[in-house]
């Protein structure tokens, strides 16, 4: 009886406690210049898992995993960071866009050091049309707060940008179809 009563303490603990892994999250930052619409849109993607490892697989020349503008120093250290300087010709003029890396720790070992996200500004000649934001909003290392930026449309005929935003923990959920 008692080697019974092992066995099925054992199967009931493997039943309940389901084997725990971590979702990766992928993220692409990019721009698309749209001249016949007008138009320069910001892009933010965000996504857990195998959906993002296909994200990735698929990038245009206007996107890049914010991972690739980071430069090591040493094993565990972040020593130099890249921004990305683009151009788009719009109706009212030639727009300056800068994307670049928001790392989560310059040591990749210490606490967030696994974590990153990016950044964007948009000028038009001397004027800040977009200042210098991160896509993501009160999120840190943790996904469990805050917003997620996903686009951000500039357009010369409109007063305002159009922002897409999202609750971080919905946008990176491994389901979400969502960007």
């Amino acid at each position: 009886m008692h080697r019974l009563t092992r066995g099925l303490l054992a199967l009931m603990l493997c039943l309940c406690f389901d084997t725990a892994h971590a979702d990766a999250f992928f993220k692409l930052v990019g721009y698309q210049c749209d001249r016949k619409a007008d138009r320069l849109v910001l892009t933010y993607d965000a996504v857990a898992n195998g959906a993002g490892q296909r994200m990735l697989a698929a990038k245009t020349d206007q996107q890049w995993d914010p991972w690739s503008l980071v430069h090591a120093a040493g094993e565990s250290q972040i020593g130099s960071m890249t921004t990305v300087q683009r151009t788009c010709a719009l109706s009212d003029g030639l727009y300056a866009i800068e994307l670049g890396p928001v790392p989560g720790n310059m040591n990749t070992e210490g606490r967030c050091g696994a974590w990153m996200s990016a950044w964007a500004e948009v000028r038009r000649g001397t004027r800040i049309i977009y200042p210098h934001a991160d896509f993501e909003s009160g999120v840190g290392c943790f996904y469990a707060d805050g917003m997620i930026t996903t686009r951000v449309e500039i357009a010369p005929r409109r007063n305002r940008h159009r922002v897409t935003r999202h609750p971080a923990e919905e946008l990176l959920s491994d389901t979400s179809d969502m960007r």
